[in-house]
Parts: structure tokens; C-alpha cells; sequence
């Protein structure tokens, strides 16, 4: 998940996103949601992905048009999402539609022998930074099968940590540690938030757990207060 700091860093440059369109829903929170989904329907967490914001179309929608490497070529794909622009609604690839994908992270390239698909268990780190001025931060990223990411905040005691983990379709996991490596939340499930005061200050770290046998795209949300 080397991309995922570029991701960070991209999702923060908020200054040149359209000015009707929020933070949230802006251009670059859909590129990089798109460069995700095609890492997640290829099942090639580690593929460098190209994305495009192409503008919204007449009925509403916003196309993103991007262009995957795998090991032996390349291949296009288009993002849909809704006039909101935060939610996908579509996904194009392989010369066909997959709405299936775009709702719930079905892909047809599931367990087919992909970089991702055949790795063993993995950790990765990645230091999260809010965009200035801003208490909190939401971003797209994508986990391979049986891995786990540890986001690291900085946050001091007495102040409230929100985290919301939204992955598409399948079931994961997360925990929280102190900076002393106590737990501050003990694993639970994806469709429970937290919301709790800080006793520490330093270095707080939420590991995200995919226990499954696939990639499985995910937003994740975090405030600090």
C-alpha cells in the first residue's frame, strides 16, 4: 500500500477541487476513490493506477476515466459516481459495466492468482496528516486479503477521537492502541463507529484487519476534537 501516502497527500490539496463541490466530493476525493476501486476489481493492491477527472456528465454523474498496470499490460476503466459526487455508482472495465462492483466489491477477478490474491499475511504503517486548518479527514484506500494497516495520529489527552470505517461489501475489523501499546478499543466490527476520549497523549494507532481471502475497497474517517 506504498500508493497510500500519495493518496494522503493528494486527497489533502483540496485548493484546486471545483467550488461548488466539497472536500469530500471533490474531483481529487474521486480520482483517488477510482485509482482504489481499480486496485480492488483487479485484485492488484500494489498496480500503479492512473486516474482522470472527466467532469460531470448531463444527467448529473461524474466520470473518472483511469488506466491500471498490471504485470504483463495495461487496462482502461471508468469510474460513475452520483451527482453528489460521493458515492460510485458504476464501474467500467474489460469492455463491459459492473454495477455489482461499484455497490458492494463483487469482482470477477476474485481468487484468479493476482499479486494481492496469493500474498500471505501483511502489515503496513501510514502516518496520517489532516489537510490544514481541518479537524478531520475521510479518504478512500483498499486492503489485500488477510493484512492489516496501522494509521498513526498524533492526538493528545483529553481531546475526542472519531473513527468510522466504511468498507464495501465485505466485513473488516479495527482496534485502537494508546501510545503506550495499550488498547484503547479492543477489535470490533466496521459497522460500529467510536467516538471516545483520549487518557494519553502521543502517537495513537488504528489498525484496520482484512481477515478475508480478498481485497476489499474502504473509506475511513477520523476526527479529533
Amino acid at each position: 500500500m506504498k500508493h497510500l501516502a500519495l493518496m494522503l497527500a493528494a486527497a489533502g490539496a483540496f485548493a484546486g477541487a471545483l467550488g461548488s463541490v466539497t472536500a469530500a466530493q471533490s474531483p481529487n476525493y474521486m480520482t483517488e476513490y477510482c485509482m482504489s476501486a481499480s486496485q480492488g476489481f483487479y485484485q492488484e493492491g500494489n498496480a500503479r493506477s492512473e486516474t482522470k477527472y472527466e467532469g460531470q456528465r448531463t444527467d448529473g454523474t461524474h466520470a473518472v476515466n483511469g488506466t491500471i498496470y498490471l504485470e504483463n499490460q495495461s487496462k482502461d476503466f471508468q469510474c460513475s459516481f452520483n451527482a453528489s459526487g460521493d458515492t460510485m455508482v458504476d464501474f467500467y472495465a474489460d469492455g463491459k459495466s459492473w454495477p455489482a462492483f461499484a455497490r458492494n466489491g463483487d469482482t470477477p477477478h476474485a481468487g484468479n492468482g493476482g499479486a494481492t490474491a496469493g500474498a500471505g499475511p501483511s502489515t503496513s504503517t501510514e502516518k496520517v496528516r489532516f489537510p490544514a486548518g481541518s479537524s478531520s479527514f475521510q479518504f478512500p484506500a483498499q486492503l489485500p486479503p488477510n493484512s492489516t494497516v496501522r494509521y498513526v495520529l498524533g492526538a493528545n489527552k483529553d481531546q475526542f477521537l472519531t473513527t468510522r470505517v466504511s468498507p464495501q461489501g465485505r466485513s473488516l475489523e479495527y482496534r485502537i492502541l494508546n501510545p503506550d501499546g495499550s488498547a484503547l478499543l479492543d477489535a470490533i466490527s466496521t459497522n460500529q463507529e467510536y467516538r471516545g476520549q483520549l487518557w494519553q497523549s502521543g502517537e495513537h494507532i488504528v489498525e484496520v484487519i482484512n481477515r478475508s481471502d480478498q481485497t476489499v475497497p474502504f473509506e475511513i474517517f477520523f476526527q479529533i476534537e
